[in-house]
């Protein structure tokens, strides 16, 4: 008797939906996305068709609901995809997170993202893994970038070429060039990367290259 009150009186019916989490995809899209909701009964609200409507955003990674009854309250958190690098393709720009997710198409070029170059794509579509051409390829570029993203690095980067797989090279803040080498030991190579841009050598205005092609070194030119 008590849950039939719950399910079916209208004081239980949904007056605010609040969306949080989201910078990429606006509010409104979110709420337009979802379907109208207000004055539906929150407990008997199916969270599945929701969620799955949101997930049609490339942007969006992960939907979490919950249900605040007082007031009859939907919490939409929205956890987004991280922009990881941009490249070239068909006249275009396209961005993909740190596992290859295409998150959308510019004609221009897109603002705070690396710019990866080098890279020969066959297939890129918003919300779908990216094509290349070479899958060894592929995993090499996208071990990468994940490597960048682990080190807390790939914010600052602005561009990145595999052009030559044996000599993989990035920019630093618009200052360092960074010489890599091959992709093996990429992860060590980057923790060398970044003890000698944190050490007593380097400021925050050096400018140069740093070599890392050198096993366990890291060989600073200004």
């Amino acid at each position: 008797f008590v849950s039939l009150i719950v399910f079916f009186t209208p004081i239980f019916n949904v007056k605010t939906v609040s969306v949080i989490g989201n910078e990429r995809v606006s509010t409104e899209q979110v709420v337009e996305k979802m379907g109208e909701v207000i004055g539906e009964n929150l407990f008997s609200l199916r969270k599945g068709p929701i969620t799955k409507r949101l997930l049609e955003y490339a942007y969006v990674e992960k939907v979490t609901i919950k249900k605040k009854p007082f007031p009859p309250t939907l919490i939409l958190d929205i956890k987004e995809c991280k922009p990881a690098a941009q490249m070239e393709y068909a006249e275009s720009y396209i961005a993909i997170d740190k596992t290859g997710k295409i998150l959308e198409k510019s004609q221009e070029k897109l603002e705070g993202m690396a710019v990866a170059k080098g890279l020969k794509i066959i297939s890129a579509n918003e919300g779908e893994n990216i094509g290349f051409k070479d899958d060894e390829a592929k995993k090499i570029v996208l071990g990468c970038i994940q490597a960048m993203d682990k080190a807390d690095i790939l914010d600052d980067i602005t561009t990145m070429s595999f052009e030559d797989m044996t000599n993989i090279t990035f920019n630093y803040q618009g200052r360092l060039d960074v010489i890599c080498g091959a992709h093996v030991d990429f992860q060590r190579k980057l923790a060398l990367f970044n003890e000698a841009i944190n050490s007593n050598n380097l400021t925050e205005n050096s400018r140069g290259t740093i070599n890392l092609a050198t096993p366990g070194k890291a060989i600073y030119r200004p």
